[in-house]
């Protein structure tokens, strides 16, 4: 397996700072938040003489650009076309950047709108920015996020819209606890789909600022090693890539993590879970 880390884990690095720390730890790739603040400067508001600095400095440092996040909303009217209009500019910057994915959010259902509404838009945005992504090379990745963390309702989403430059983002513990799908299950229904891996432990029912109540691999609810068994089994070549909002100083918990995934990938070969 290969290993990454979202730039949340130290938002307020470099670029150049986050690349030093994943060869410091081990890290194959990095994952770009974008729009959130962070100090990386892959933004849609960078020109291009900066994104090709940025560039640059990710290719010498020999750390892969993995995928480039954003937060997007589609499943409400308000704003429609400003959101589309900001995935659009997202696609363009990753195009220019290396980036392989975009991720985005459907967004949360909006109470008291029916389903097949929220559903609509969200295939309308999707209709709209799809053909965009390939013609730029790049794909639209759909977090296993909000009302769409169970792995049939993604499913289901993903035949309706049947476009090649779609997949799935596969967040294990969304999928887990709010999709109540274990590992296998999520394979089996979006395995064709899956690009690209957030790990990371957690308590159901527990968060903290917002964000899931981390724990570290292994003493939390999600058995890596089997999610690893599970993405073994259909040829998986991307990315499983750690994803921590506002926990633990970054120094703490980057060579923690990335050791206990390599005992998971140990554990996974030899058919074992020991609360991994």
């Amino acid at each position: 397996m290969k290993y990454a880390f979202n730039t949340a884990s130290a938002p307020h690095l470099t670029l150049a700072e986050l690349l030093a720390a994943a060869r410091r730890y081990g890290y194959d790739g990095l994952e770009i938040r974008s729009g959130a603040g962070h100090a990386h400067g892959i933004e849609t508001t960078a020109d291009a003489e900066r994104r090709a600095e940025l560039r640059h400095e990710a290719e010498e440092a020999g750390v892969a650009l993995t995928a480039l996040g954003i937060s997007s909303r589609f499943t409400t009217a308000e704003d429609q076309e400003g959101q589309i209009t900001a995935a659009a500019q997202a696609i363009l910057l990753a195009r220019d950047m290396g980036i392989p994915y975009v991720r985005l959010f459907c967004g949360r259902l909006v109470p008291g709108c029916a389903w097949d509404e929220s559903l609509g838009r969200v295939l309308t945005a999707l209709d709209r920015l799809a053909p965009i992504a390939a013609d730029e090379g790049v794909m639209l990745l759909l977090e296993t996020h909000d009302d769409w963390s169970a792995p049939h309702v993604l499913a289901d989403l993903l035949r309706r819209a049947n476009h090649p430059s779609l997949g799935v983002l596969w967040d294990v513990l969304h999928t887990q606890h709010e999709g109540r799908a274990l590992p296998g299950e999520v394979v089996r229904m979006l395995g064709p789909w899956i690009k690209h891996v957030h790990v990371h432990d957690g308590v159901a029912g527990s968060r903290a600022n917002g964000h899931p109540d981390y724990r570290a691999i292994g003493s939390g609810d999600i058995r890596h090693a089997e999610v690893i068994r599970s993405l073994r089994a259909i040829g998986y070549t991307g990315y499983l890539s750690g994803e921590w909002f506002q926990w633990e100083p970054y120094d703490l918990h980057l060579p923690r993590e990335r050791e206990a995934l390599e005992l998971a990938e140990r554990l996974s070969k030899e058919g074992e879970a020991d609360g991994f």
